[in-house]
């Protein structure tokens, strides 16, 4: 009966509407009141629009009235726009043959809710295509329209129809028995007018329709038994339109709306129905509870958001957190940096001082021996290298000489002599080479002790700088 309200709430708990620390048990509103539109319960009252245009609102009673003797009671408040910018703004009271609901529940579920075609302002053709198109219902009804229109000259106008006749705005109503009242005057709660009374009471063949303090209007007619009542709004052309933000129409709200069955053979329970039902308290730990973010299909989306929020919330922390630490850090980088710069100045100073006290550039003296040492190595192994092959040489030509001689004795005493001068010469290499190890590793002595009296004398002179 209310889908878009029943979809907002969770499966297993209490149907309410709460609002302002109270509440209404929806359930028993929707056993007995098909609403659609902008009509929104909320405890003691009904919004029935909330001054938005080019939209529409609906309570019907489901059941029908069993007798064409009763009473329906309606009070309301209303609130005029500041600026008029609407058309055929205003509402209309029903007692009609047709089963509303059932006429409207498709039309409003597929269309009247549906929000790409309300932000397109396309909604509307479907309801003009089977001809709702009278405040929000058919102006070919068959019963009793009492419509409450708000222009230049806002009136309270009572019309029965047997559906023969086109009931259209400016030309019908308001008619020449109107009640020509501003229903919109004064001021009450959230900047809304005054409360006003209507009282419309339905015998066999009279129909009384009574504002309270403001006149009445007596129709003759004969309206059927089993009817519906219901309330529709409708603020605007149903034509396609995209209203501004700015733009507002009239707020209805809907404080009173009792049926009463006048028939002395009604049965009990037939004998008054409420439309707005009593609200109340709610209790501390209600208030607290989110039931539309508990039952939302986006509940899962919001799970994530938190999770993603509290992610935020620890990398932010950590972050807050760690940049004290990151700060030192980079402050001891710095500082250390300085520090080294400051020993690479205070050595090339002091080695600039050394090179003047000694009237010697220590460092490229230094330099200069490494050359040496590696250029007299160099040419050494470059010798070694050259006998290696001058032996080798001989080698082979002694080899070749064994194969051509006639007298191997002549040979092997010419060998035996090449022999002796050989080691001979072999003694020679030896001993040179002994003496240039020895020339070396005396070479290598003085560097190593000059390198230690060198760094004697820097210790000594640090230390002296120091002080």
């Amino acid at each position: 009966v209310l889908p878009w309200l029943l979809a907002a709430l969770p499966s297993g708990l209490p149907l309410a509407s709460a609002y302002e620390g109270r509440r209404v048990n929806i359930e028993e509103h929707a056993q007995e009141w098909f609403m659609a539109g902008t009509a929104i319960p909320i405890p003691d009252s009904l919004v029935l629009t909330p001054g938005v245009p080019g939209r529409m609102g609906q309570i019907w009673r489901l059941r029908p009235v069993p007798s064409n003797d009763f009473e329906v009671q309606l009070t309301f408040r209303a609130k005029r726009p500041e600026k008029r910018d609407v058309e055929q703004d205003g509402f209309a009271l029903w007692y009609v043959e047709e089963n509303a609901t059932q006429a409207l529940f498709n039309l409003s579920k597929s269309h009247a809710h549906n929000q790409e075609e309300i932000v397109a302002g396309t909604w509307g053709h479907p309801f003009l295509s089977q001809e709702f198109d009278l405040s929000g219902y058919r102006g070919k009804y068959k019963g009793l329209g009492v419509f409450f229109a708000e222009s230049q000259n806002p009136s309270v106008t009572a019309i029965a129809n047997d559906g023969s006749k086109q009931v259209k705005w400016g030309t019908d109503i308001p008619n020449a028995e109107a009640l020509k009242f501003d229903f919109a005057a004064g001021t009450s709660e959230r900047g809304l007018g005054a409360d006003v009374a209507i009282k419309v009471r339905v015998q066999p063949k009279e129909v009384v329709v009574e504002a309270e303090g403001k006149g009445s209007i007596k129709l003759q007619a004969s309206l059927p038994p089993g009817g519906y009542v219901g309330i529709s709004t409708f603020g605007g052309s149903l034509e396609p339109k995209i209203h501004e933000p700015a733009v507002k129409s009239m707020r209805f709200e809907v404080l009173k709306l009792d049926v009463s069955n006048k028939d002395p053979n009604a049965k009990p329970a037939e004998k008054e129905v409420h439309a707005i039902l009593e609200a109340e308290a709610r209790k501390p730990e209600e208030i607290s509870d989110d039931v539309l973010r508990e039952s939302s299909s986006f509940k899962d989306h919001r799970a994530e958001s938190d999770a993603i929020k509290d992610l935020t919330n620890m990398v932010f922390k950590l972050v807050v957190e760690t940049q004290p630490m990151r700060t030192q850090m980079l402050q001891a980088i710095e500082t250390l940096g300085k520090r080294i710069s400051t020993m690479e100045t205070n050595f090339a100073e002091l080695k600039a001082e050394i090179d003047k006290k000694s009237g010697h550039k220590l460092s490229e003296e230094f330099s200069n021996i490494k050359k040496e040492l590696s250029s007299l190595s160099s040419v050494a192994a470059t010798a070694t290298q050259e006998r290696h092959k001058k032996l080798e040489t001989l080698h082979s030509d002694i080899a070749d000489v064994h194969k051509s001689a006639n007298s191997p004795d002549v040979i092997d005493k010419h060998l035996d002599k090449l022999s002796q001068s050989n080691s001979k010469v072999l003694d020679k290499l030896t001993s040179e080479h002994q003496m240039m190890f020895g020339v070396s590793i005396a070479a290598i002595a003085f560097i190593v002790i000059a390198g230690l009296s060198l760094y004697n004398k820097f210790r000594c002179w640090e230390k002296k700088h120091v002080l």
